[in-house]
């Protein structure tokens, strides 16, 4: 799903291919979009417990700047619901 907030970028890079033949900007918002909900897919089918992902970070006592930033980058399995970034909590 391409969010209001990244409607810009996504109507641009369809710019880029038809003026240029460029696909890197469309590739790079299609892909994290897919990574986002096979994240929050996987969460779910394990059952794992969804949590904030500011709530993650005080039980991990991490940062909550640095989580968001790789929650972006999607080097952690995190996906936003509604603007709002969330990550699966395994429960064991």
């Amino acid at each position: 799903m391409i969010r209001d907030k990244e409607k810009q970028s996504y109507y641009r890079a369809f710019g880029e291919y038809k003026d240029f033949k460029k696909t890197k900007t469309m590739e790079a918002i299609i892909s994290l979009s897919l990574m986002e909900s096979l994240h929050k897919r996987i969460a779910c089918l394990r059952g794992d417990k969804i949590i904030t992902l500011a709530d993650f970070a005080r039980v991990h006592k991490k940062s909550i700047n640095t989580l968001i930033n790789a929650a972006r980058r999607q080097t952690i399995p995190a996906f936003r619901e509604k603007g709002v970034w969330k990550i699966g909590k395994y429960q064991s």
